[in-house]
């Protein structure tokens, strides 16, 4: 601007001190005038540019304030997060005033709770909140005979106590040799005529052809059961028409290969009756229950309880 302001202004100084006929040495009138509105027209653009400038920075001061507005707004129209339950699902991510979130639980669980939720204009959850509870299928008490019942997911299975078997404790273990006749242990043969006119005769599997032709069954406990080589069962055997079954003692289940038993964790499954203040320990085929306690002062040493699964003293 200093540029601009001091060439003018030297050379009006010039036409006024100087005659007409010494004003050689200086600008003339014209181009003094010339001069004057180039800097007028400078300074003109020179302001609008400025101008536009500030027009420009405005716009985008309010395009930002906008976009700030926009989103506080946005956060304060929603409502604060849902967590998942456990064991379970929630349908639904956006938590907007209006919106709705739904809950699931896994295959074994039931919902407890709001099984949908709305967003409210208060930016506050509808409902409360839910979680999964384990189905108990001990609830209806399925094991006869005084069998203990031990929950699981979707599924529950009968600890029998001595004498009685089956899933839920309804057939007694020995009961085969009283209730089933001899008939059941004994068939006739299937027989057929072949093309060359003679009959053939065959057993069905797990029985034997005796001398009296009929089809005897193979009692496969006798025949196996007494050889630690060529034992079926890790425990029992109950032999059955045409098959065996594997008995497992109080407190085992017999595993899925159908031979051997695996010990029921009565602790961990809850099928324990230790009182408050004792700890379930389990051992095989049962559990026991035991108090600990603190050791008696000795030599001015003294014990104070921090657990809560301690009795006082």
């Amino acid at each position: 601007m200093m540029l601009f302001l001091t060439v003018p202004t030297l050379a009006a100084l010039c036409f006024l001190q100087l005659p007409l006929s010494s004003a050689q040495g200086c600008l003339s009138k014209r181009q003094v005038l010339s001069t004057i509105r180039q800097m007028q027209k400078l300074l003109s653009t020179q302001e609008a540019a400025q101008l536009q400038g500030m027009r420009n920075l405005k716009k985008q001061l309010t395009v930002l304030q906008s976009s700030v507005h926009k989103q506080a707004t946005k956060r304060n129209d929603s409502c604060p997060h849902l967590a998942v339950p456990m064991n379970g699902r929630k349908l639904g991510r956006k938590s907007l005033v209006g919106h709705e979130v739904h809950f699931l639980c896994d295959a074994g669980f039931h919902l407890v709770g709001s099984e949908t939720r709305t967003c409210l204009d208060n930016r506050t959850w509808s409902g409360q909140q839910p979680f999964c509870k384990s189905i108990n299928d001990c609830a209806s008490n399925p094991c006869a005979n005084g069998g203990t019942c031990v929950d699981g997911i979707e599924r529950y299975t009968c600890l029998c106590p001595s004498g009685w078997s089956g899933s839920n404790c309804q057939s007694p273990v020995y009961s085969y040799w009283v209730t089933l006749s001899n008939s059941s242990f004994s068939r006739q043969p299937r027989c057929a005529d072949n093309l060359l006119g003679s009959r053939q005769c065959s057993c069905d599997t797990g029985f034997q052809m005796k001398a009296s032709g009929m089809c005897q069954d193979v009692d496969e406990c006798q025949l196996f059961q007494s050889s630690w080589q060529t034992r079926i069962c890790v425990h029992d055997c109950v032999n059955l028409p045409g098959s065996y079954r594997c008995i497992c003692p109080q407190g085992y289940l017999l595993n899925t290969d159908l031979n051997t038993c695996n010990d029921v964790d009565e602790c961990t499954n809850s099928q324990h009756n230790c009182s408050r203040g004792e700890i379930c320990v389990n051992v095989f085929g049962g559990f026991r229950c035991v108090r600990p306690e603190c050791p008696k002062p000795r030599h001015n040493t003294s014990y104070v309880k921090t657990s809560a699964f301690l009795p006082s003293l």
